[in-house]
């Protein structure tokens, strides 16, 4: 989660509301994501199985690239 200036919040309890930045970590599910996410896009942070929050793409930053085939 961000802060009110944009940096990452490194404890704490965040906001009720506000932004988080979100990275897809399991390299498989990169390609399910791709063909889903959108600006605008709404679903849910989810933890396990439990819904915990609301949440709409307002950016997307790199999803579209291939990080492990690309040469950096």
């Amino acid at each position: 989660f961000e802060n009110e200036e944009g940096e990452l919040i490194q404890s704490g309890q965040p906001n009720i509301e506000g932004i988080a930045r979100m990275w897809i970590i399991n390299y498989e599910m990169r390609e399910y994501h791709q063909g889903r996410i959108n600006i605008g896009t709404k679903g849910f942070f989810m933890e396990g199985s439990m819904k915990t929050a609301d949440c709409e793409v307002i950016e997307i930053v790199d999803l579209m690239k291939n990080k492990i085939n690309e040469e950096n």
